[in-house]
């Protein structure tokens, strides 16, 4: 994996790129996650969306692509002056997940898609509690992602699957309805409702994602174990 490093022109601009295809993974993975919990509306269909969301994650490690969720791996080693990579991750992942949300509101499955993510989104953000039910959601899900993040570096080692490491951790978040702060922002374009709420839905979410995706990280570094195990 690359090493964090001052960027030249060039590199700012593959990585904005590799963040957007990043973010149109996600968008492609939550569609069809959406697709099949409207369509099957029971426990199986939430299964299988999971393992069908899990797709735009097994892309973005295949093709080493820039997530916001995945680099928060490396804020145990990041300097300050490294930080601004992470919000503007954040901002290029959300581009690339509205771009796939335009194409799908032009597509024939716009209204099954948009009902069931006003349905999924809806509910949590008008739920009594959410700035906590938002917060701890969000922390469980970071931790699910660094360890399918990791388990493509970790299981080739012990002799494991890579790709059972890497899908698992997603089918599992995503059954449960963990709330992942870039796949998030599809279920609020389709929401379309601008609020405090929403903001401090949003907020609390990345805040817990990034608590949950450096607990494994600082474990590691703790242990004397520290690689660079980012995308």
């Amino acid at each position: 994996m690359s090493k964090l490093k001052k960027m030249t022109v060039r590199e700012l601009v593959v990585f904005c790129l590799m963040a957007i295809f990043a973010g149109i993974a996600v968008g492609i993975g939550g569609t069809a996650s959406l697709l099949c919990v409207a369509r099957l509306h029971d426990g199986y269909g939430k299964l299988l969306g999971g393992l069908l969301f899990s797709v735009g994650m097994y892309t973005i490690i295949s093709f080493e692509k820039k997530l916001f969720t995945g680099m928060v791996a490396s804020i145990p080693k990041m300097k300050v002056k490294e930080m601004w990579q992470l919000p503007l991750c954040f901002l290029c992942n959300t581009i690339g997940v509205w771009f796939v949300a335009v194409l799908v509101s032009f597509s024939p499955v716009h209204t099954e898609i948009s009902e069931a993510a006003i349905a999924l989104i809806g509910g949590k953000v008008h739920a009594d509690g959410w700035v906590m039910s938002s917060l701890c959601s969000g922390v469980l899900c970071g931790i699910l992602i660094t360890m399918s993040i990791w388990a493509s570096h970790y299981a080739p080692v012990k002799g494991l699957s890579t790709t059972v490491g890497v899908i698992l951790p997603i089918v599992v978040f995503a059954f449960c309805g963990f709330d992942h702060s870039v796949a998030n922002m599809l279920y609020f374009y389709f929401l379309g409702e601008v609020s405090w709420q929403v903001v401090g839905y949003i907020l609390l979410t990345i805040v817990g994602n990034v608590i949950g995706g450096v607990l494994l990280p600082l474990v590691v570094k703790l242990r004397g174990s520290e690689k660079d195990n980012s995308i």
